[in-house]
């Protein structure tokens, strides 16, 4: 998800679950504290996390007691098991290099615009609740 971001790339925090929700935010940095700001909020005590090698996923996942799936990047390695995957999450993140690539990479403080106007495009709920100011 955030490896290889040079100074010009910003973190954006991909979720998206079984039942089709899905979430993208802009993240400030890739710290332990960030990214466990980021999903306490969403993440049920119940959940199974299937994530990236980022550290701060089993910080967050031993510390809040979730179960956790590392899958790793290796070619060819795509599934911890038959239904722990981060099929969908790279399916959303190409459908978004896609989508965004005609801007030729928007100004930062538009950017939050453009990942709204996204999730508009690819979600199954009204574009007006997406796109309105929050």
């Amino acid at each position: 998800m955030m490896r290889g971001l040079s100074r010009w790339q910003l973190p954006i925090f991909t979720v998206a679950d079984r039942s089709g929700a899905r979430r993208f935010q802009r993240l400030s940095g890739r710290s332990n504290s960030t990214i466990q700001m980021a999903l306490a909020p969403i993440v049920a005590p119940d959940s199974v996390l299937c994530t990236d090698g980022l550290q701060a996923y089993a910080a967050f996942a031993q510390y809040r007691g979730n179960e956790h799936f590392v899958i790793k990047t290796k070619p060819g390695q795509k599934t911890a098991s038959a239904t722990h995957y981060i099929q969908n999450i790279n399916t959303l993140h190409s459908r978004y290099e896609t989508f965004i690539k005609p801007f030729r990479g928007p100004a930062s403080k538009y950017f939050e615009g453009y990942l709204r106007w996204f999730i508009a495009r690819v979600s199954k709920v009204r574009p007006d609740e997406v796109l309105r100011a929050v």
